[in-house]
């Protein structure tokens, strides 16, 4: 069974939030005094997730990805990984990690068949990192991202959330990591979440800014998608480089025609957009007598509830849903 919307589009992908817990407070995903969070019993369990993964692969969706807050800390995540590798029918399984506890969990990850990461980087300038996270130490990232490729992963990618008069002086410096590393350089259009407004702060900058910047001093050459992992992202690549260069317009450019993918988030709400559309209680089927058919109905409910594109506005609690 495969599961299309009523846009027509074939949902393959699934995003999972497995945690709202982070170690980091960066400024645009979490107030400096800390946040309120869910009870520990509102949370899925590892066996919920897993219940959910299962049924997923049933209904044609190939490609996971765990997310957060920060998935590498939650307690025993090195379980769910490995419970994960042994599922058939899993095509892709990917991480979205910050990097800070990446060493310790990077060969554990390579043992179970992880496929991917993306690893989030703002800033190479560790005071301006610190600021950026509150706190993070810009060393134990970079360790981890070198660790990752003596272990050989590829397709690692290293996520840049664009903001204007905070990191957009590093655009550059970001872009030439790719000439002598096996990466992929990714540039985020900054989403003003929680706003009236997507471009409401003045943090903002368009993705075509951004090319234009990088391309000032270097030649970059247009690549066509891989079939996995490239997501809605527009592929570059620096002549003669290694690595590549991504770039994801969802404010300025938004993909929503091609967009595949549904959320889990960590409370277990089965989200049909990151912005818009709504969302269906899989907890609430899960913890009251589930049936194949009652979860079947729920995610193609959730596809049907996914918009033809996203307004632009909307309250996302990104804690909660993952990035």
């Amino acid at each position: 069974m495969n599961i299309v919307d009523k846009y027509l589009r074939h949902i393959d992908r699934l995003r999972i939030s497995v945690t709202e817990l982070c170690n980091l407070r960066c400024v645009y995903c979490r107030p400096e005094s800390g946040l309120e969070l869910s009870q520990h019993t509102d949370i899925l369990t590892y066996e919920e997730i897993l219940t959910l993964v299962q049924h997923a692969v049933k209904l044609g969706i190939k490609s996971f990805r765990l997310t957060g807050g920060e998935p590498l800390y939650r307690r025993g995540i090195e379980y769910l990984l490995k419970k994960l590798g042994e599922i058939q029918g899993i095509e892709d399984l990917a991480i979205t990690t910050n990097g800070i506890c990446l060493k310790k969990y990077v060969k554990i990850m390579k043992e179970v068949g992880l496929y991917r990461l993306n690893i989030s980087l703002d800033s190479l300038d560790p005071a301006k990192f610190e600021r950026i996270t509150r706190g993070g130490n810009l060393q134990d990232v970079l360790d981890g991202i070198e660790e990752v490729l003596n272990l050989g992963f590829k397709n690692t990618k290293i996520n840049v959330v664009a903001m204007k008069g905070v990191n957009d002086d590093e655009f550059e410096e970001f872009a030439r990591l790719t000439l002598e590393r096996d990466v992929e350089v990714r540039f985020i259009e900054y989403m003003a979440m929680n706003k009236e407004s997507l471009v409401s702060e003045d943090k903002f900058i368009p993705m075509s800014d951004i090319i234009e910047i990088i391309a000032k001093n270097n030649e970059l050459i247009a690549l066509p998608k891989p079939k996995l992992g490239s997501g809605a992202a527009k592929i570059y690549k620096i002549k003669g480089a290694m690595g590549k260069l991504g770039f994801v317009s969802a404010v300025s450019q938004p993909f929503c025609n091609s967009c595949n993918r549904l959320r889990l988030t960590s409370d277990g709400k089965i989200r049909s957009c990151l912005l818009s559309g709504g969302e269906v209680d899989l907890k609430a089927i899960l913890r009251n007598n589930p049936t194949e058919e009652k979860l079947t109905e729920a995610f193609i409910r959730a596809a049907n509830l996914k918009p033809p594109v996203h307004s632009g506005k909307g309250h996302v609690i990104m804690h909660q849903v993952g990035g």
